[in-house]
């Protein structure tokens, strides 16, 4: 008996394991496309894509975000003065001397304490004030003066030329007081606590006097943003003297020019609470 393969027989089995190759092969290719297309999508979203290069996969890498603020700073309260006089110039009532009390006096600018701001504040505008805060480290003022004595010496115009004249001298004493006059003017802070003084006189024992006081305490912390919302106090100042009764010129009919002590006023800052 020949016994003759049949194609029927075996055609069918390779077509089948064909089919089945080329099946796994090409799902194979259509898988890998598809995963590369899915992840290509993921992608431009922003997600950042892995790769098939190795695994686990590296970190993605970060980026740094800086955070930035402007603000700008309110003006640092800061004292000021004015008014304090450079020289003092006592004068009469225009008669001469005639052996009885000569008054002398001399009327001087206010002298004024305020708060302001640190850069543009001052220009002698203590209402107008820039606004301005203490940032928790308020601080309070005193405007202090001192005599440097009482005695006064003479000089009498002889010839065109001022000659001492010991006659004349005196000691500013008694019913003679040379004072610094104070009137308390306009004051203003957060308890209206200023100190202000009435008169200081000068003697042979000088002693420093506070003439405007503003307790650390009692300052404002936070003026408001107007004007007249600071602190600040002005004093009327003024300076009264006169010439001893019963004394005798050795020039009569002459001029003579009188040199008296020194008025120092020294401003203190309180920083102590």
């Amino acid at each position: 008996m020949n016994l003759v393969p049949s194609p029927s027989r075996y055609l069918p089995i390779g077509e089948n394991e064909m089919n089945r190759n080329t099946r796994k092969g090409l799902g194979a290719i259509l898988a890998g496309v598809g995963m590369t297309t899915l992840l290509g999508v993921m992608s431009g979203t922003g997600i950042v894509r892995a790769t098939d290069e190795g695994f686990p996969q590296d970190p993605p890498s970060g980026d740094s975000a800086p955070t930035e603020a402007e603000v700008t700073m309110k003006e640092r309260c800061m004292w000021y003065v004015s008014g304090v006089a450079s020289t003092i110039t006592l004068t009469g009532d225009g008669t001469v001397y005639d052996g009885y009390q000569y008054p002398l006096s001399a009327t001087l600018e206010d002298y004024v304490a305020w708060t302001s701001g640190n850069t543009t504040g001052g220009d002698n505008d203590a209402d107008e004030h820039a606004y301005c805060t203490f940032f928790g480290d308020k601080t309070g003022i005193s405007v202090d003066g001192l005599w440097s004595g009482n005695d006064f010496t003479a000089k009498a115009l002889v010839e065109g030329t001022y000659q001492d004249e010991a006659t004349m001298d005196f000691a500013a004493a008694g019913s003679d007081l040379l004072t610094m006059v104070v009137a308390k003017g306009v004051c203003r802070s957060d308890g209206n606590n200023w100190y202000v003084a009435t008169g200081i006189a000068a003697s042979s024992s000088p002693a420093s006097t506070p003439i405007l006081t503003l307790p650390i305490g009692d300052a404002t912390e936070r003026p408001a943003d107007s004007a007249l919302a600071n602190d600040k106090c002005n004093s009327d100042m003024s300076v009264t003297a006169s010439i001893p009764a019963a004394k005798t010129p050795a020039f009569a009919g002459k001029p003579y020019k009188f040199t008296g002590p020194t008025f120092t006023t020294e401003i203190l800052i309180d920083t102590t609470p």
